[in-house]
C-alpha cells in the first residue's frame, strides 16, 4: 500500500464531554467488531473457506484509523446547529480519502464524489456518472481529482478502468439500489492520508454525516459536510429500502452523488448519497437517497484488494 509523501497529521481539537462519550463508545464497538470478524474469517480461511464478514476488509483494515475517524465525526456531531458547511483544515486530513471523478462526455463535464477504499488507487462511486443514453464512458476520459483545504486542485489521476454493477450484471441497469461503480486509478493518490472505512448498514435509522463536492467543480472546488438522519423508506407501509434505497434529510443541494454517508456512532461509511425518484414509475420529483453496500460491491472490492495484494507480492 502506498505510504510515501504523507503530510504530517495535525493535532485534533479538544473534545467536548459529549464528544468524548460518543468517541469512546464508537472506539469500543469498532475494536470488538474488528476482533470478532477477523477471528472468524481467519479460522474459515485456514480451511479454504473464507467467511463473508459483517464489515468489508476495508472497514476492518485498521482499527486505529476507525478510532481516529470516529473521533473526528464525534467532534463534528457535538457542534450544535451543524447542517452544512465547508471542512476545516483538520477535517481535510480525516477525509482526505474523499475526492471526485470528473469525466468528459460529448464535450461536457460529468462528475461524482468518490472515496478511496482499501487502497490508495481503489475508489467507490455511483455508476450513473459513466453512462449516457446507454453508452458507457471510456475510462481514459475520466480523472480522479483531489483538492486541499483552500480548494486548490492537488491531483488529477487518470482512471485505469471502471467496474459498474449496472454494466456487469444483467438487468441491473437503472436500478437505484445497484448504482455502484468501483474505479481503479493508474497510480495511487499521494495526497490522501488514509482510505475510508466502508461497512454494511444495519437498516435502522441513524444520525449521519455526509462529505462531498459541489456538482460543478468549475464553480466550487471545496468539500462540503452536511449532517442529518437516515430513514427507512416505505410504500404503503411496506419497507422498500432494499429496492429504492434509504431516504435522508441532509442538506444535499448541488452535492454530487457518490458522497459517503458516515455513521456518527462508529465513523464507518454506511452508504452513498444519490438522488432517487419519489415514485416507482420514475416520474416525479427527486429526493435524497442513500444506497447501501450490497454483495456485488463487497465482492468487487474484495477482488480489487486481492489484485492489489498480488501486485505488491510481485514487487
Amino acid at each position: 500500500m502506498h505510504t510515501s509523501n504523507r503530510v504530517r497529521a495535525r493535532s485534533f481539537p479538544r473534545l467536548s464531554p459529549q464528544a468524548i462519550v460518543v468517541t469512546l463508545c464508537a472506539a469500543i464497538v469498532a475494536i470488538l467488531m474488528t476482533t470478532s470478524a477477523a477471528d472468524a474469517a481467519s479460522g474459515l480461511c485456514e480451511r479454504g473457506q473464507c467467511a463473508q464478514p459483517k464489515f468489508s476488509d476495508a472497514g476492518l483494515s485498521d482499527a486505529g484509523a476507525e478510532f481516529s475517524m470516529a473521533r473526528t465525526v464525534a467532534d463534528l456531531s457535538a457542534s450544535e446547529g451543524l447542517r452544512r458547511a465547508e471542512l476545516s483544515d483538520q477535517e481535510y486530513f480525516s477525509f482526505s480519502g474523499v475526492g471526485a471523478v470528473v469525466c468528459t462526455v460529448k464535450g461536457k463535464q460529468r462528475m461524482a464524489t468518490a472515496f478511496l477504499v482499501g487502497a490508495f488507487d481503489i475508489g467507490v462511486t455511483v455508476a450513473h456518472t459513466f453512462v449516457d443514453n446507454g453508452a458507457w464512458v471510456q475510462p481514459e476520459n475520466c480523472v480522479y481529482t483531489t483538492t486541499d483545504s483552500l480548494g486548490q486542485i492537488r491531483e488529477r489521476i487518470p482512471v485505469a478502468y471502471i467496474k459498474a454493477q449496472w454494466e456487469s450484471e444483467a438487468g441491473a441497469l437503472g436500478q437505484l439500489a445497484k448504482d455502484f461503480a468501483v474505479i481503479r486509478l493508474i497510480e495511487p493518490s499521494r495526497f490522501a492520508q488514509r482510505t475510508m472505512p466502508l461497512g454494511k448498514f444495519s437498516g435502522f435509522g441513524a444520525n449521519v454525516l455526509m462529505i462531498g463536492f459541489k456538482a460543478d467543480m468549475d464553480a466550487n472546488t471545496m468539500k462540503l459536510k452536511s449532517r442529518g438522519t437516515v430513514y427507512e423508506r416505505k410504500a404503503n407501509g411496506v419497507a422498500i429500502s432494499n429496492l429504492a434505497g434509504f431516504t435522508h434529510d441532509m442538506d444535499a443541494r448541488d452535492i454530487a452523488p457518490g458522497a459517503p454517508v458516515i455513521d456518527e456512532r462508529s465513523g464507518v461509511i454506511i452508504g452513498i448519497h444519490t438522488r432517487g425518484r419519489t415514485t416507482t414509475s420514475g416520474v416525479g420529483a427527486t429526493r435524497n437517497t442513500m444506497i447501501t453496500m450490497n454483495e456485488w460491491l463487497e465482492s468487487t472490492l474484495h477482488s480489487e484488494m486481492e489484485t492489489e495484494k498480488a501486485a505488491a507480492r510481485m514487487d
